[in-house]
């Protein structure tokens, strides 16, 4: 009862990663392109951005801002621009984590498979 409870929460606490905002993110294909092109041209403005996605800019925009909230974003006002770049940092740490907790999901429900 104890290991099948142990199961329990961990795969729970996998779930909930899983399912996070930072995930939710990431599902949309526009914010993934916004994702290449921050990672190919480094930051940017809106204006920059939106010359190069067929979306119109206040789409642009409206993903920006929750891929920002989601942290994988930082955003920088200087003067009447705005700008976007990759938060590297908190960005790796996340995914770290990510892996960090399915593989101790993964050895702990089911061993077998992690035998190498």
């Amino acid at each position: 009862m104890i290991i099948e409870q142990g199961k329990i929460q961990i795969a729970e606490e996998l779930v909930e990663i899983l399912d996070s905002l930072f995930f939710k993110t990431l599902s949309e294909p526009v914010r993934v392109q916004l994702l290449k092109f921050l990672l190919v041209h480094g930051r940017s403005d809106i204006g920059t951005i939106a010359e190069q996605m067929p979306q119109d800019r206040s789409v642009i925009s409206r993903h920006l801002n929750l891929m920002q909230s989601a942290g994988i974003l930082t955003c920088e006002k200087e003067s009447r621009h705005i700008y976007y770049a990759i938060n590297a940092g908190t960005f790796l740490e996340k995914v770290e984590s990510i892996a960090e907790k399915l593989r101790a999901c993964m050895e702990v429900c089911c061993p077998d498979c992690c035998q190498k």
